[in-house]
């Protein structure tokens, strides 16, 4: 991104039923930038969901023609008219992702994946990619995954060295459409973005105001029917909303001055694996961060007992607020070492034989619970997974954390596997290096935070389905407690801007 530009967000919609594609791909762009509230929006994409199903009767379907003939007549409209369900929640998102600061357009991918599986107009799609900041894709879900035209455009990416080397490090988030409620959007968002993640993605889920999970989760059974689906409209702006915060971060011309803070996790351990490991990335890495390292593995950590007050009370994030309070729980010795970080490597270590494991994981994920709903203490973070895995394992770990953690309002970058043969790594220099870039991202997203700090939006925890949470949130706010948090916050992002940022430079 040059100095002084805003950073470009790139809706993909991957749906065979795309409305858009051609001159619709910037006529949308164009009318989304024009929307003052979502008022116009919600309208606009009211009609154009209108639109769209009376282009599927015209096409055949009021006369009861066979899909494949409706298909090709949909194909020979041209393009500027009309949003699918899939497109209905990316134009949602798109919308809230400009009015967040972004510049946006949108790409159809039916346009460049034909149903045969040929790519047409290569170079027009690879301009595309090279010249966004972040990708935003929304598309159907099929049996709990993503539908094929999303999966061409992964495995196209994946098989160009230099195009995936050009798109390390930009910005990914999701969003799933599905006939039901509970049909598949979720699964659907978590193996896109784990894979997005090894193609060395930075990824997030949608904001604190929709509760931050995975992304934009739309219901839509039929042709047309998305901009019914409020929930996930909101879930969908929500996501564009979340871009719109991180993508400026990653792209402030500042660097820090400082290594960056670390702190590993260490929440599982076999025979010593993960701590030695971890003692091995920092001595060859010595003076490139600034480490902490906990071994929860080794505490007492109590499980939570899902009470309805958490956190305890608003306070200064340095209070610690949940309500277990017993000498035989770490946790409140542990708390002021969670705070103030750079990045978060959770870690673990997985044998074939699991009675060797000594393991927290579980109970402390629970236990931040506090951490999250005390209006996301570690929102913006970046969290990359650290796991030391015997061959054979198939541990699920990896995945548990980024799904876990990525709810805790972070960014997520590449799990980094060491997979372990007669307890000795053998692709240690692989890990390595992945842990030098994690580093490297690391850096880029803390000094966008730092440079943000004075004029930094407030998270605040959207307590969905606890009534007695959200009734003391307001009793508490009425006592100027949230108040005093925030403003402990923004104080020390400030204190630590004035300490720990460079000058004005190229962000690596």
């Amino acid at each position: 991104m040059k100095a002084g530009t805003k950073p470009k967000l790139l809706g993909i919609a991957a749906s065979l039923r795309n409305a858009r594609w051609g001159a619709g791909n910037r006529a949308l762009s164009n009318a989304l930038e024009q929307f003052e509230n979502a008022e116009q929006l919600t309208a606009f994409l009211a009609e154009q969901s209108s639109l769209h199903l009376e282009n599927f009767l015209q096409a055949g379907r009021k006369a009861g023609k066979d899909f494949l003939e409706i298909y090709a007549n949909l194909r020979k409209l041209s393009g500027d008219a009309g949003l699918s369900n899939s497109e209905v929640a990316l134009a949602a998102a798109l919308w809230a992702a400009h009015a967040g600061g972004l510049e946006i357009d949108h790409l159809s991918l039916a346009e460049h994946f034909a149903p045969s599986g040929e790519l047409r107009r290569e170079a027009v799609l690879r301009e595309k990619l090279l010249a966004a900041d972040g990708l935003l894709i929304s598309g159907p879900v099929y049996f709990g995954d993503r539908g094929s035209l999303a999966e061409s455009l992964l495995d196209w990416i994946a098989r160009d060295a230099e195009l995936r080397e050009a798109l390390a490090g930009r910005l990914y988030g999701g969003i799933a459409v599905g006939a039901k409620r509970n049909g598949g959007q979720e699964t659907t968002l978590i193996y896109q973005m784990l894979d997005m993640l090894k193609l060395a993605f930075l990824a997030v889920g949608n904001d604190s105001e929709t509760t931050s999970q995975y992304g934009g989760t739309g219901l839509a059974g039929d042709v047309g029917t998305m901009h019914k689906d409020t929930y996930g409209i909101n879930t969908s702006m929500g996501t564009g909303r979340r871009m719109a915060r991180v993508l400026p971060y990653l792209n402030t011309p500042v660097l820090l001055s400082a290594p960056p803070r670390v702190l590993f996790l260490l929440l599982q351990e076999v025979d010593g694996t993960a701590q030695q490991g971890i003692e091995r990335l920092l001595a060859e890495h010595k003076g490139g961060l600034a480490a902490t390292v906990l071994d929860v593995a080794s505490e007492r950590i109590q499980r939570c007992i899902a009470c309805d007050i958490c956190p305890t009370h608003i306070d200064v994030d340095e209070e610690y607020r949940c309500i277990i309070q017993s000498r035989n729980d770490a946790m409140g010795i542990l708390h002021e070492a969670l705070l103030h970080h750079d990045l978060i490597i959770p870690v673990a270590a997985c044998a074939r034989d699991r009675t060797r494991e000594v393991s927290h994981y579980q109970s402390f994920i629970e236990r931040t619970r506090y951490l999250r709903r005390g209006d996301y203490v570690w929102s913006d973070l970046l969290v990359a997974p650290l796991v030391f895995e015997e061959l054979g394992t198939q541990s699920t770990v990896p995945l548990r954390m980024l799904t876990s953690f990525l709810r805790h309002h972070t960014v997520m970058a590449q799990p980094m596997t060491a997979y372990l043969q007669d307890a000795r790594v053998i692709n240690e220099k692989a890990v390595s290096e992945q842990f030098a870039w994690t580093l490297r991202q690391a850096r880029r997203l803390a000094a966008g935070r730092l440079a943000s700090a004075q004029a930094d939006r407030e998270t605040k925890y959207n307590p969905v389905g606890y009534v007695l949470s959200a009734n003391k949130d307001l009793e508490d706010e009425r006592m100027q407690r949230r108040n005093k948090m925030v403003q402990s916050r923004k104080l020390r992002l400030q204190e630590d801007a004035e300490k720990r940022l460079g000058q004005l430079g190229p962000s690596s």
